[in-house]
Order: C-alpha cells, then structure tokens, then sequence
C-alpha cells in the first residue's frame, strides 16, 4: 500500500538561521514529487524532518493521517518511510549479495535461539531472503555485479546497489535524496527509466531531491520550488516550468542545470529566458 504524506507549517531553526520557514504541502498515495532548489534552499532539511533525523522548531508531519512527531527514525522506517542519502552509505568490503543480504537481515531479524538451532523458521526466513536478494538484483539489473565488492564499483553501480537494497525494504513512502549527484554524464542519463521501474516495483510514493532538472520533470507528477526554506510555487512539470517565480528563483539561475541530462531542448531553454522578462498568461504561483 501507498503512502499519503502531510506536511504542515514546519519550521527549522539551526541557531540564528532558518533552514524552514513554515513549510506546508501534500503529496498523494502513489504520486512521485520532485523538490528543487539552489543549494541552501532547504530540500534536504525537509527529507531530514520527513525521515525523522531532524525535529522541527514548530510544525507536523503525518503519515496517513498519523502523526509522526513521537516516532524515531526507525520507527518511521517499520512504518514504510525509507530514506536515502547523497553519500550512499554502505560497506565498502562487502559484495553486492552480502549488502542487499545485511539489508534483508535487518528487516526480517531471526533471534539468536532460532538461529543457533537452526529452528525451521530460520530456513524459511533465509530462504525468503535469498529471494528477495535475488529478484532485486535480478529486476536491477546487478546480477553481474553479485559477488563484486562494494569498493570495486562506479558511484553509479553504488547508487544503483543503494536502490536495490530500498527494493529489498518494501517502501511505502521513498525519500530520494539527489541520487544522481557525483555520477557520470552516461550512468545519470540512466537513471531515468531505473527510477520509474522503482516506482513501478514498490508502488510507492516517492518524493525526490534532485539537481538534473530535466529528470525531475520527465519523472514527476508534481515540482515543488524552494528558495531559502520555503515553498515558493508548485505545480504540475508544465506549470512550473511556466512560472516566473519559479524560474527567477532556481530553473534560469543555471542553464547547465536545465541541460545536464540532455532532456531540454534549446527552444525550451530559449522559452524559458524569455520567460523570466515577460510573464506567460495563465502562470500560477502560491507563495507560503
């Protein structure tokens, strides 16, 4: 089952700087949402207070209608909320197999008596694990990569591995935190399809941090534009790509940005400097 995520008017403070200026929006069961925005500008501190890694001056997260703000990280996580990072945290001296495999061990936790006695629950449950291991390297495309070291691979066969073991934890709500960042030109363009056949995979609703703003549109229902900690437009890919706001705060700051994976074209990007002088009719911008 989807998630439905509801943010309300969060506000994070880290000193005398505000990383979140009353953040509120909503993401519906099953939808994939792309949040983008300069560097600063508060996309990843959302994911950090969604995730549960960081807690809110002010402000409420809820999951289906249950409030999380009693729930840790790992709580939130038995809930079906999985978080990514831009680091791809994992052992570097394990294979691929032992990686997705210490991922099916945390999720499917066998206790020490079972285990040392090797109960008939224990075969099952490693059984159920080798499975699950290998229709997720199977359906990632990893199998050639299943006893490689974690060490030996490219950033992008990493990230690729990270998504593989976020298959293996049946979520309900995906956190993507910019999982193209520091890969290859050839291993981003890829990354396109990949995300939607994890979509179509789990099912679940996804909302993704990412920089290659022609990725974001191609795969996202719905944009949200941030600049300096709040929301400053959202809309489907097409109207935001129509807003002047939206362009004047991030999409016309960088035209590599607009260009990186090859998805934009040079009449959009020649549309959309023509944009930021001259308002197109029927624009739409909500301001929090």
């Amino acid at each position: 089952m989807t998630a439905a995520l509801e943010v309300r008017d969060v506000v994070v403070d880290y000193g005398g700087v505000r990383a979140l200026d009353g953040v509120s929006m909503s993401v519906s069961p099953g939808a994939i949402v792309g949040f983008i925005g300069a560097n600063g500008s508060g996309k990843t501190t959302l994911l950090d207070v969604i995730s549960g890694q960081t807690r809110p001056a002010a402000g409420t997260v809820a999951l289906d209608g249950q409030d999380l703000a009693d729930h840790l990280p790992e709580d939130r996580a038995r809930l079906g909320l999985v978080r990514s990072f831009q680091d791809c945290r994992l052992y570097a001296e394990l294979t691929v197999e032992e990686t997705l495999l210490v991922a099916e061990d945390a999720r499917r936790h066998i206790g020490v008596f079972a285990s040392a006695f090797r109960l008939p629950r224990f075969g099952r449950v490693e059984r159920a694990k080798r499975e699950a291991v290998d229709a997720a390297l199977t359906t990632l495309g990893l199998d050639r990569f299943r006893n490689n070291v974690i060490a030996e691979l490219s950033t992008g066969t990493r990230r690729i591995v990270d998504l593989a073991t976020i298959v293996t934890a049946q979520p309900r709500l995906l956190l993507l935190d910019e999982p193209t960042a520091g890969i290859a030109q050839r291993e981003s363009e890829a990354f396109g399809p990949l995300l939607r056949r994890l979509h179509e995979i789990t099912g679940a609703t996804i909302c993704l941090v990412e920089h290659d703003v022609p990725l974001t549109c191609s795969l996202c229902d719905r944009l949200v534009v941030m600049e300096a900690g709040r929301v400053v437009a959202h809309g489907t890919p097409s109207e935001v790509l129509t807003n002047p706001v939206a362009v004047t705060a991030y999409l016309g700051a960088s035209q590599e940005a607009l260009s990186r994976s090859g998805l934009a074209r040079p009449r959009r990007r020649r549309q959309l400097v023509a944009q930021r002088t001259k308002a197109p009719t029927g624009a739409t911008t909500t301001n929090t």
